[in-house]
């Protein structure tokens, strides 16, 4: 069974890899953190978004709004 370390390690030593960090949300999801995983969507999301995207302003707003609730601390450090 995997764990979250599992998933880690190849997301530190490929920090450009997204596709790493959308399999580690999905299975955040599956494992019951559901919210951790729509952060990690999030910065995906918003690191591959244009700056003027009409859609920013609310994805950036739920991204903080999910830190905030969660208390993140390491995703902050993690970036």
């Amino acid at each position: 069974m995997a764990t979250s370390e599992a998933f880690l390690r190849p997301i530190i030593e490929s920090p450009e890899d997204d596709a790493l960090r959308l399999v580690y949300a999905d299975w955040l999801e599956e494992h019951g953190d559901a919210a951790r995983a729509e952060f990690i969507r999030a910065q995906c999301a918003l690191a591959r978004m244009a700056d003027d995207d009409p859609r920013r302003p609310e994805l950036s707003a739920r991204e903080q709004e999910l830190l905030s609730e969660h208390g993140w601390a390491r995703a902050a450090e993690l970036g």
